[in-house]
């Protein structure tokens, strides 16, 4: 069971607060046993000099020959609570009692007390982390201490060494059938919405029949006249067509100088929406694969089967993104990932982006979306709070 811990990563030893009483003792025993000759007195302070010592030998051989490693874990979402392992073995052939602990802030250092370790046996630590920001973040080294039997004095020793988490923009929450819609009935080089051409994007499906409207169906779906003749709003159902792939292209666009208040937040608020659109349509959708497109001052493609998996396992460049002001735009004609058959959605942190007109002057329709046309189909996570950059507003 983890307990609170904070500890620095140095091997030693550690006196505890009974050490400086305990000396103090033996001292004064021993000095007024000499001076006045009380060879019982002596006895006394030789005694607990020599447990002292004993403390210090048996918990040096307790952090002796232990090894530990941690357990990599697929990278997680921010806001995501997940559960780190770290697996320790004793190799001698005696057992312990060890303290493992983690070597971090107060805030995430944990310890795992193992009062009988056997010889030769393995065990497995765990504990639950909640990282509220994107990034890789690294993971604090383990250290091994001991102060058997007595706890006047605590020897330690590092076990591994620090390892890395990969963590992924924060999930909001996406309406997937807003989003298709507003997916096929995307403009081709305007910034109007209207319906594209076949050959651009599949309809919905075959009309399979009429039902009563709900909320969230389009307007061009309603069936005029049986809405004029039963006297309330009837919209066309259609069938199920083949899984549309889908290709996410994020524009990570900043000011050259940190001069605008919102930049960093129009940043965050893109990557989320980025990782989130692409985790429903998997979910909703279950496409054929699925398709990130990163253009910073290089383009970073990520393509691969519709699955969650490949998203959490394959969409890492999400968690190192800075933004850049120097966008390769160039880059966009020599990812052919682009050119299949699919949804194209192209995310970006300013609104008439130099990306989505590269894309569609190669005669490519795609549906752009920016912080200030922000998605309705859209929302951040309540509970992730974003950076809060300084600075002014840029000049307009």
């Amino acid at each position: 069971m983890p307990t609170s811990a904070v500890s620095t990563a140095r091997t030693g030893f550690r006196g505890s607060s009974t050490l400086v009483w305990w000396v103090v003792v033996a001292a004064i025993v021993g000095v007024v046993g000499w001076m006045k000759t009380i060879n019982i007195l002596l006895l006394v302070s030789y005694t607990l000099t020599a447990l002292l010592f004993i403390n210090a030998f048996l918990a040096y051989r307790m952090t002796r020959r232990l090894s530990a490693r941690r357990l990599a874990h697929p990278p997680a979402f921010a806001g995501e609570e997940i559960v780190l392992h770290a697996e320790i073995a004793n190799q001698m052939g005696r057992a312990k009692s060890v303290t493992i602990a983690e070597v971090a802030p107060p805030a995430l250092a944990v310890a795992w007390v193992l009062p009988h370790f056997p010889g030769g046996s393995t065990v497995r630590a765990s504990t639950k982390v909640t990282f509220a920001n994107r990034g890789r973040h690294r993971l604090p080294p383990l250290i091994a201490r001991s102060g058997y039997p007595f706890g006047l004095l605590t020897h330690q020793r590092a076990l591994a060494v620090a390892g890395e988490q990969v963590v992924l923009p924060p999930l909001g929450t996406v309406n997937a059938r807003l989003m298709k819609r507003f997916l096929i009935r995307a403009g081709h080089g305007d910034d109007r919405s209207r319906r594209p051409a076949a050959r651009y994007m599949p309809s919905d499906g075959d009309v399979r029949g009429l039902r009563p409207h709900r909320a969230g169906d389009g307007v061009r779906d309603i069936h005029w006249k049986t809405s004029a003749r039963r006297g309330q709003w009837m919209v066309r159902e259609y069938d199920q067509t083949a899984p549309l792939d889908l290709v996410v292209i994020v524009d990570p666009w900043v000011p050259s100088l940190p001069t605008e208040r919102n930049s960093q937040r129009k940043l965050e608020w893109a990557l989320s929406l980025a990782i989130t659109a692409a985790w429903a349509w998997v979910h909703e959708e279950r496409p054929g694969s699925i398709t990130l497109a990163i253009f910073g001052e290089t383009a970073t493609v990520q393509s691969g089967p519709g699955t969650p998996l490949f998203i959490r396992e394959h969409f890492h460049g999400l968690a190192g993104v800075v933004g850049t002001p120097n966008i390769a735009v160039g880059s966009v004609f020599g990812v052919r990932e682009i050119r299949r058959k699919a949804a194209r959605l192209l995310i970006s942190t300013r609104p008439r982006s130099p990306v989505a007109a590269a894309i569609r002057s190669a005669g490519l329709s795609l549906a752009v979306v920016d912080p200030t046309s922000a998605a309705k189909w859209f929302s951040l996570p309540p509970d992730v709070a974003l950076p809060t950059p300084t600075g002014t507003r840029d000049a307009p």
